[in-house]
């Protein structure tokens, strides 16, 4: 995954890596943190990054039978959860409002799973994760990216912002993402916004 250079950054990468090890999640490994899409230019599709991510939990969820005729085959989604940190990259609009608008890329957002296979990626949802609590002569720089955050969040429907006390350990930043994702990949409701 893709890691800045801040402390909190690191210990929010290895708290992703830590909820890798939740088997009840049903979390696919993946070979990075990378985002793709196709484009098409000079007459032909080819892959282009996206971006990096600072984190991403990937699961499959099985789509059960509803109206009509079902499927002779089980139907599965590939659900994602991208984590963005936002300690020093939000003090501009266009920067998370260009990370909660992954899911409006139109040939997708694709990701690189087990095995060496790049699969895309059906429903995408982006965590803007916000350190809180800054030294008083970085208070309006703080209220700035928060605002920016909370806004980009509002903004687009798969995308939600998340403070995190900006000391916090990275189990304790487990914990939290935790609690906040695991509607993604487990248990019943809606798993976006």
């Amino acid at each position: 995954m893709a890691r800045g250079n801040s402390k909190f950054t690191k210990r929010l990468g290895v708290s992703v890596e830590a909820l890798h090890t939740e088997s009840d999640l049903g979390l696919l490994p993946l070979r990075s943190g990378s985002l793709f899409s196709p484009i098409f230019q000079n007459g032909k599709y080819r892959w282009a990054k996206v971006m990096d991510s600072d984190g991403m939990l990937v699961a499959r969820r099985q789509v059960i039978k509803g109206e009509g005729a079902s499927p002779p085959n089980e139907v599965e989604l590939l659900v994602g959860v991208i984590l963005q940190s936002e300690d020093s990259t939000s003090q501009t609009k266009p920067n998370p409002l260009g990370k909660a608008a992954l899911n409006h890329i139109p040939n997708g957002v694709w990701v690189d799973v087990e095995n060496d296979e790049r699969r895309r990626l059906d429903r995408v949802h982006v965590l803007l994760v916000l350190p809180k609590g800054v030294a008083p002569k970085n208070a309006a720089r703080f209220k700035t990216a928060q605002r920016n955050v909370e806004n980009a969040a509002a903004f687009m429907p798969d995308a939600e912002s998340m403070e995190i006390p900006r000391g916090a350990s990275a189990a304790l930043m487990r914990e939290a993402l935790l609690k906040k994702v695991r509607r993604h990949f487990k248990g019943r409701g809606r798993p976006i916004g």
